[in-house]
């Protein structure tokens, strides 16, 4: 257990990893607890030991149930990269596969998938570096966005085993479901073509969060991609 304080209010940190388990990846998946109480109410907690957790930090449950915002992931691999993300509240945990090619002798191209399902495929990668697609996941809108830029003009250099690709999966479930409908409910900034990252897209929702949390809710999950020659 670890204590802080914020504000004049006293925060105390409780895990427990003993017994959890990993599949790929360093995120327990099962058998674990990270909990958050302050001022004796569990604000945040994490894992499937909910009874373990409420009898350690004898804390009470929290007025408002905490809503996931935010994830950011550092995954790799040579040609795919794998992760898990849960869209929706409610929805069950899917497998996303990112595979990218970028060197010779095929074109480059992108795919991404979700529980085997092909949702994402671009050609002409050299030309379509960054961009944005929307596609439905248990009939959520999901919006995938994509920077490859530096796999794609980096192959030939020296830094191109530190360079990285960025993939950002933003939901958001309202009133307006719709593809169209929930482009319009948040104003993203920028031309997708070329002239701005996924990195600046993220720093735009950031910025603009607590306006769209007033009347939507939603999550979103950045991955950065390495690449292990």
């Amino acid at each position: 257990m670890k204590s802080f304080e914020v504000c004049g209010h006293r925060g105390e940190v409780f895990w427990d990893l003993l017994s959890a388990k990993y599949n790929v990846g360093p995120e327990p998946q099962q058998g674990y607890f990270v909990a958050i109480v302050c001022d004796g109410e569990m604000v945040l907690l994490l894992g499937d030991k909910t009874k373990e957790a409420y009898s350690q930090t004898r804390a009470k449950p929290a007025a408002v149930e905490a809503t996931l915002l935010s994830r950011k992931e550092h995954v790799f691999g040579k040609k795919h990269f794998i992760t898990k993300a849960q869209f929706g509240e409610t929805g069950k945990a899917h497998d996303i596969v990112i595979e990218c090619q970028t060197t010779a002798p095929r074109a480059p191209y992108l795919r991404i998938s979700v529980d085997k399902q092909l949702l994402v495929q671009i050609k002409n990668l050299e030309w379509k570096f960054r961009g944005n697609q929307t596609v439905q996941v248990d009939g959520i809108p999901v919006e995938v966005f994509w920077d490859v830029h530096n796999w794609i003009f980096n192959s030939g250099s020296r830094r191109h085993s530190n360079a990285n690709a960025t993939f950002m999966f933003t939901t958001c479930s309202g009133t307006e479901t719709s593809p169209k409908k929930k482009s319009n409910a948040i104003n993203w900034s920028g031309d997708l073509n070329g002239n701005i990252s996924v990195m600046k897209l993220a720093g735009t929702r950031s910025l603009n969060l607590a306006k769209d949390m007033a009347n939507l809710s939603g999550s979103s999950l950045m991955l950065h991609a390495w690449r292990s020659e």
